[in-house]
Parts: C-alpha cells; structure tokens; sequence
C-alpha cells in the first residue's frame, strides 16, 4: 500500500467549507507542503458532500461544523451513513474541549479550530485521521470474522446435532414398524412415506452442512487416500439402479480408475450427477456414465437426454440454490444445493466440472480429475 501524499499515491481530500476564504486558505496551506501532494475536492454543502463520499474514492473528509443545509455536530452522522469507512476531521471556529470530545463520540477521527490550522499540522491530523480509522476498520472486521465463526459453530451444531437426531429418531422407528408383519396395506404405505420424507430430510440437512462449510469455513478438508474410481462408480450405480428400478442406465469403464481422491466425497459428487440426470430425464430414456483416462488424470461423463438447460442458466448452474430446469412433472427433491456441492468437491480435488447441454445432444456433465492434486 502506497504512503497518501507522495507522487504515486496523492492524498484525496474532501473540504467541506461555505466560507470562502477559510476554504482559501486551507488550501493554500495545503498547496505550501512541499512534502505532499493533494487532490482537494471543494463543496460547500452537506448535501454535495454526501454525494461525493458516495461516488468517489475519498481518503479523508475536512468538515465545518456551520454549513447552509446544516449545523453543529448533526453534520457528522449523515457523512458517517454515506461511508462508513472514510475519515472525518471536524473543523470549527471555536476552541471548546467538550465540543472537540463530543465530535470524537458522535464518529469523527479529530478536531481542528480554524485559525490555529498551519500546514504540517493539517497534514499530520489527516494522516493520523486516516491510520485511527484503519485500525477501527480492523477491528471491526476482526469482531465480524469472530461473530461468523461463532455462528457457524452454532448453526452447524443445530444441523448436525439438534435436527439430526430427532430425525434418525424418526427414520429409525419407521424401519422398525415396516419390519412389523401385522400392518395393513394402507398403514404400509404411510409408514413407507414417512421414512421416504425423513431420508430426503436427512439428505438436505447433509447438503446444508456442506454448504455452511464452504460459504463459512474453509472448503472442503479431503481425506485423501489410493483409490479406485471403476468401484466408486459401480456401487453409485448400483444403488440408483435400485432406487430407480424403473430407469435404464449404462455403465462403460475403461483405462486406469486408480487415484489419490477422498472416496466419500468422490461418491457424493458422482451421485449427485447421476442422481440430476435421473431427475431431468424421461422415464424411458437411458442415463450414461461413462470414464476414461485424460491426460495424468481421469474424465467422467453423466449424460441424459432430457429437456435443454436454458443457455441463460448454463452460467450459474453450479451456483448454490439453482436448479438446471424448472420442469413440469419433476419433483423437486432437495434444495438446489447439489450441483453447487459437486463443484466444491471437484474443485477440492484439483479438478474441473463442465457442463454442455443442446436439444440435438443432451445434456452432459464432465468432471476431470487429476490423480494426485497439483499441489502434492
């Protein structure tokens, strides 16, 4: 960061003063430091200066405390209001103590009495004006990263603690009456919603927790280990083969499926590809997964043959809480957050997800994944 006031890097100044000659001559002052250089912005309204703070890069404000649209120390909060992060010197023609602690109060980094305001003087208050309010903004910024920590924490443990339990409650005591051989068919079918519901719960408390991680904390931390991709993607098949008994899919395997990845996370983001190609899809068309070897790493491919993805929507598909298509007839069954999730985990890995998608081919998602991450 570049020193305010040298050739590279001038001090903008805003002056806020209707009087002409005070206006004058602390410009002048100004003007005669042969050691800083400034840009001076001059309003003389209260009015004017909260524009200016609005759209122009400002580094410190020179405020009188008697302007046509305001006085005393109320000119102070609306500058405030407009940037928060700009620092404001108070500049008056009266010499009180109290004046000067109360302008300290109400936000201002100092206080100046005209008449007694040389050069040096004026350059020293703004600079230690400007250095006061870095630190007050650090401070600030330190208290917020604290107050976000201390809310993920909570909020995390609200998901993965206080909901999670009731519902495994819920899903644990469903399985036990479905196990019962003296229901009716009716009571059956209740009982079989019930434990559908608390899994698809489950599933959006596990999608929210990712989530929270990635937007508060810091991403993914992988447990990476040797691997094999071929296996991985068999049993993904394998078990929505089952939940979808219905559907068609093809599996086609071919190169080296061994890699240094987190096999937890490598499944989850496979099954979410799958899974969304299931969802967006006809009931009579075929879900293709297919894996090859690509350069030092692997290429994985989920297509379907579904309806478009609207090419407005294919720029923020793997934005959180987006869907690829609003569909009649598709239920929605979970909250958005799939796609978004995979990306993070592929991009976790070192890897890239893509996505094509046309009337004529399909829809297609790729992922490539090195087999050791850049890093390593």
């Amino acid at each position: 960061m570049s020193e305010i006031g040298t050739d590279a890097r001038p001090l903008r100044l805003l002056l806020v003063e209707d009087n002409p000659g005070d206006a004058r001559l602390l410009q002048e002052e100004l003007r005669d430091m042969p050691s800083v250089r400034c840009e001076v912005t001059h309003v003389t309204r209260l009015s004017e200066a909260v524009r200016v703070v609005q759209g122009a890069a400002v580094d410190a404000v020179l405020l009188d405390l008697s302007l046509p649209d305001g006085h005393g120390l109320g000119n102070i909060p609306p500058l405030l209001q407009a940037a928060p992060a700009v620092p404001l010197v108070v500049l008056t023609g009266t010499d009180d103590e109290r004046l000067a602690v109360r302008a300290v109060h109400e936000g201002a980094q100092d206080y100046l009495v005209k008449g007694q305001v040389s050069g040096p003087l004026l350059v020293r208050a703004l600079r230690y004006a400007i250095e006061r309010k870095r630190v007050e903004e650090g401070l600030k910024r330190e208290e917020a990263a604290r107050r976000t920590a201390a809310f993920r924490e909570q909020f995390l443990g609200i998901l993965g603690h206080d909901l999670r339990n009731p519902l495994q409650a819920i899903s644990g005591n469903a399985a036990l009456l479905l196990r019962h051989a003296g229901l009716s068919e009716p009571q059956r079918k209740a009982i079989n919603r019930i434990s559908i519901s608390a899994d698809r719960m489950a599933r959006m408390i596990n999608d929210l927790l990712d989530f929270t991680r990635t937007r508060l904390g810091a991403g993914y931390v992988l447990e990476r280990a040797r691997m094999n991709l071929h296996e991985v993607l068999r049993q993904v098949v394998e078990e929505l083969e089952v939940a979808h008994a219905e559907r068609q899919f093809e599996l086609r395997l071919t190169g080296n499926g061994w890699g240094d990845w987190d096999a937890d996370r490598i499944a989850q983001a496979a099954s979410n590809l799958v899974g969304n190609a299931v969802q967006y899809s006809p009931e009579d068309s075929v879900v293709r997964v297919t894996m090859a070897d690509a350069e030092v790493g692997v290429r994985l491919e989920v297509h379907n043959r579904g309806l478009p993805i609207p090419s407005e929507r294919l720029t923020t598909i793997f934005d959180p809480f987006m869907r690829a298509q609003e569909q009649r007839g598709v239920k929605r069954n979970g909250l958005g957050l799939g796609l978004y999730i995979t990306h993070e985990i592929v991009r976790a890995h070192g890897g890239t997800l893509g996505v094509t998608s046309t009337e004529q081919d399909g829809t297609l998602f790729w992922v490539y994944l090195p087999r050791q991450y850049p890093g390593d």
